[in-house]
């Protein structure tokens, strides 16, 4: 055979052996890639059979809603067939508070530290109070604390108009609540919180006369018109290191918060 002839085999050869090479080291990387995969989810079950077990309990919003007062917490409704003239009493003293109870349980048996964030509030000598940072301790619960913000009627008609026309709602009530124990390399659970809705309504036929949803016959109380949730979703932050801040990663499709 000619020697043309064996320079190509030589040549086939080199290209197949040099692609053998790339093949053998793709393999290597994707078996780390599995291994490191394993490796994590490991991990991650373990830190969650040693996360704390925490339950958090939601009441529905009060209805009707609840009037603001300057001197402490909401203690009662406006009265009923109560009605709002605009523009005179779109704003000042006549707001309403869209308002959720909840207590958080430490079922576990280590204490745990809780950070309330946000619209979040417990009572103090009758007076709202921002709750901070709070310890639990194992089988302990939290004193009631309140997802609740006060909004001018003039706000509230504002989220109205916005279900009117499809839009998102733009006066929220939000907040959130972390919970995490002593382990640094542990885990943090985090619920974030909201509540928003259009308790009042326009008087058919009365041009700048607005007052509290009625009752609907087939769709019921006003309460109807409040966006909340009673099971809001946990998020989870497993830690590698959580006093250096160096998080596990999370699973491919999984969300993540900040």
């Amino acid at each position: 055979m000619s020697e043309t002839f064996w320079t190509a085999v030589g040549a086939i050869g080199g290209t197949l052996a040099f692609g053998g090479v790339i093949w053998q080291a793709q393999l290597t990387r994707r078996t780390l890639q599995v291994s490191e995969l394993v490796a994590a989810d490991a991990i991650r079950s373990r830190l969650d059979s040693q996360a704390p077990d925490v339950l958090l309990s939601m009441e529905p919003p009060p209805w009707p809603p609840l009037a603001w007062t300057p001197s402490g917490m909401p203690c009662s409704p406006w009265p009923n067939g109560h009605t709002w003239h605009f523009p005179r009493d779109q704003e000042g003293a006549n707001r309403l508070v869209p308002q959720q109870l909840l207590t958080l349980e430490n079922r576990s048996g280590r204490r745990l530290q809780v950070r309330f964030e946000g619209d979040l509030f417990t009572v103090e000598d009758r007076r709202p109070a921002e709750p901070g940072v709070m310890l639990l301790e194992a089988g302990e619960t939290t004193p009631p604390v309140y997802l609740q913000r006060n909004f001018t009627i003039k706000e509230l008609s504002e989220n109205y108009r916005a279900r009117e026309d499809g839009r998102e709602l733009p006066h929220q009530v939000r907040g959130s609540i972390t919970v995490e124990d002593d382990r640094d390399n542990g885990s943090s659970d985090r619920w974030d919180l909201a509540l928003t809705g259009c308790p009042v309504e326009p008087v058919p036929d009365q041009d700048g006369l607005w007052r509290i949803a009625l009752p609907h016959l087939t769709e019921g109380s006003g309460r109807r018109t409040l966006d909340y949730s009673l099971l809001p979703p946990r998020q989870r932050v497993h830690w590698i290191s959580r006093a250096q801040g160096v998080r596990l990663p999370a699973p491919a499709g999984a969300p993540t918060h900040t």
